[in-house]
């Protein structure tokens, strides 16, 4: 009897564990069909509902509020423009987001965002690095997203009719791809901004862009100072900074000299880079010692020495006159960095490596202001090109 009873309740507790099994497989294919039906439903969104954001750009307005203007491609054959721009005065960007979703209609996503704009005054007021935390942390915006500064309003930039570039989207995007053919130092992105204004040891920089007539050039590069857009530094001396962080392909040398052969002027072109920098370690009297190799054609010559330059003598007695040239524009610039107390180049890290203690800003700003520089070029002209 105690047999039979026993095998009952083993049958019903079988059966039990065999209905919640049956149920729990019930409740997880009930919650699969919602989450497909939810993808369904996302999947199913028409293109046309959604704007999909290329460029956005902030401009200072006050000390409370920022107008956000934002560029929007039209795919649509039926639509008049090929971009569309909604612009809106805000204090936070999520709020100009709302803003802006009520007067276009469309559900406003980042998925596409390309460029971000900040014109001169929203930058040097320090708002930059605040603008670009909110994107970096957004999961939509991606982190290459190339930024620029705006010498005026980039509402207006992203605003004007360009007849022979249709796309405004395309053209920034294009304008601004790091490229060897730009003097600019490629540290445009959102990823690189928030390494370098969160690192002690260097400081921010990025391309200053301006509209001329119907086109948009880029001017110069923007060095930033604790978090606010400091100065301007030109395409050429951008290109020293590429030089002593070690870049091997550099963007052609332009180079106006007199090193006592009247005015000369040259470009080198195909230029290869090799750099050494070595520091004394001491933060008391901090040095440097620069020596930087470089090698390329003499693709175009200006001067005195135009019809001279065939033979391994003359072209030695260029070299010469290059390395005292370069090496005087160098330190020239440095030295200017310095009294600035900002570190595009990342110079101080020699002295943190071997400081014993956290680094800080402060640190890098007393070394900076006290360090002497000390620099050797070497160039090798390893062709003359099309002078031959």
């Amino acid at each position: 009897m105690a047999r039979i009873f026993n095998h009952c309740l083993c049958t019903s507790k079988k059966e039990a564990g065999a209905i919640m099994s049956r149920k729990l497989l019930y409740l997880i294919c009930f919650q699969l069909l919602l989450l497909t039906a939810c993808a369904e439903k996302e999947r199913k969104v028409p293109l046309e509902d959604v704007g999909m954001v290329g460029i956005i750009a902030f401009d200072y307005k006050d000390k409370d509020n920022m107008k956000l203007t934002v560029a929007i491609p039209q795919y649509s054959p039926e639509a008049q423009r090929s971009t569309q721009t909604f612009t809106v005065d805000t204090e936070l960007v999520s709020n100009g987001v709302v803003e802006i979703e009520k007067l276009s209609d469309k559900k406003i996503v980042f998925n596409q965002l390309r460029v971000v704009l900040f014109n001169e005054e929203f930058a040097r007021q320090g708002n930059v690095r605040k603008v670009i935390q909110h994107l970096y942390r957004n999961a939509e915006v991606g982190n290459k997203v190339l930024i620029a500064i705006v010498k005026e309003k980039g509402e207006e930039m992203l605003k004007f009719n360009y007849p022979d570039k249709p796309n405004i989207n395309f053209y920034l995007n294009d304008l601004l791809q790091p490229s060897i053919n730009t003097a600019f130092n490629p540290n445009t992105n959102i990823h690189d901004f928030m390494y370098t204004i969160t690192n002690p040891v260097f400081d921010p920089i990025m391309p200053f862009i301006d509209k001329t007539n119907d086109k948009i050039e880029i001017k110069g590069v923007a060095v930033f100072k604790d978090g606010h857009m400091f100065e301007l530094i030109t395409p050429n001396e951008a290109l020293i900074i590429q030089a002593i962080q070690g870049r091997k392909n550099l963007a052609p040398l332009d180079i106006n000299m007199e090193q006592g052969h009247g005015k000369e002027k040259l470009l080198i072109d195909l230029v290869q880079n090799d750099v050494q920098i070595e520091s004394n370690k001491s933060m008391t009297s901090p040095k440097l010692t620069i020596s930087i190799t470089i090698k390329g054609t003499l693709s175009e010559y200006k001067g005195e020495r135009e019809n001279d330059l065939f033979t391994t003598e003359s072209i030695a007695d260029l070299e010469k006159d290059v390395n005292k040239e370069l090496e005087q524009d160098i330190k020239k610039f440095l030295e200017k960095l310095n009294e600035w107390q900002v570190d595009p180049s990342g110079l101080s890290e020699y002295f943190r490596m071997y400081y014993h203690g956290k680094w800080t800003t402060e640190k890098k700003k007393e070394i900076l202001s006290k360090v002497a520089i000390d620099v050797h070029v070497k160039t090798s002209i390893i062709s003359t090109g099309t002078l031959k």
